[in-house]
């Protein structure tokens, strides 16, 4: 009915419309004091991590998590899902300037502990004393082998994304003396495998219960008209661009159009 907040269901839709015409079970209600950025994420990067830490494995409280990647989307969403549950995580970062900052934004979020990919001897130290038996992959290539080398016997390794657009390294020895299983995610998979069941329902639910308690918050974004798309793609890298439909209406030039 008119004034429901709800998102398609399925990938490569568009969105950028005033509107469309499609069948009733095509869309997810979205709950209506959900705010316009968590609506817009909350079907992508936190359903991604809800799905690896519920699917595979998941620790009890108290237990750890391993990921790299761990200021993405997904993986700010793993931290602070893994927070609000008793579970610790061990983050992974690339090495960059002014570092410390962004190890100290993700321990604001959540996270237990944050290293840097140059930092291999002190993660593998600290993976000693406390040893996770779960990790997130988003990195790939040789990167997957820092991660095999944290993980405790009878582990798991997740993979769902290769941003260093290289082969993944998986040597002999890690994966079969310490009997690391392996595995691959792919929400959109998932997604349709799982469209309109009461798993689909139950992840959305506690997602936006997530959100509501304060417990899980976007991933740092800016809000922009579409007119402004230029200047969107410019700082694309650096944080998610939000195109918001009211913004677009409200501006000069679109009046002016």
């Amino acid at each position: 009915s008119s004034g429901i907040n709800a998102e398609y269901g399925g990938a490569g839709f568009g969105t950028w419309r005033t509107h469309c015409v499609s069948d009733e079970d095509s869309f997810k209600r979205i709950p209506d004091n959900l705010s316009v950025a968590a609506s817009s994420m909350l079907a992508v990067n936190p359903c991604t991590a809800y799905r690896m830490i519920e699917d595979y494995h998941k620790p009890t409280p108290g237990g750890w998590i391993l990921q790299n990647g761990a200021n993405s989307g997904v993986g700010r969403a793993v931290i602070q899902l893994c927070r609000a549950q008793g579970i610790r995580t061990v983050n992974i970062i690339r090495e960059r300037e002014h570092a410390q900052d962004l190890k100290n934004d993700l321990i604001r979020i959540g996270g237990d502990t944050v290293f840097t990919s140059a930092e291999r001897s002190e993660l593998e130290s600290f993976c000693r004393e406390n040893t996770p038996h779960l990790a997130f992959n988003m990195v790939g290539g040789r990167d997957t082998i820092q991660l095999l080398k944290c993980l405790g016997d009878s582990s798991h390794l997740v993979t769902y994304g290769a941003m260093s657009n290289s082969p993944m390294s998986v040597p002999f020895g890690l994966q079969v003396f310490k009997d690391i299983t392996l595995h691959s995610y792919w929400m959109t998979r998932w997604t349709g495998r799982y469209r309109g069941t009461s798993q689909e329902s139950e992840m959305f639910g506690r997602l936006a219960e997530f959100y509501q308690s304060g417990e899980l918050v976007p991933t740092p974004h800016c809000t922009r008209s579409f007119y402004d798309y230029r200047d969107a793609m410019d700082s694309a890298f650096s944080e998610k661009q939000l195109f918001i439909t009211e913004s677009t209406l409200a501006d000069s030039r679109f009046k002016s159009d």
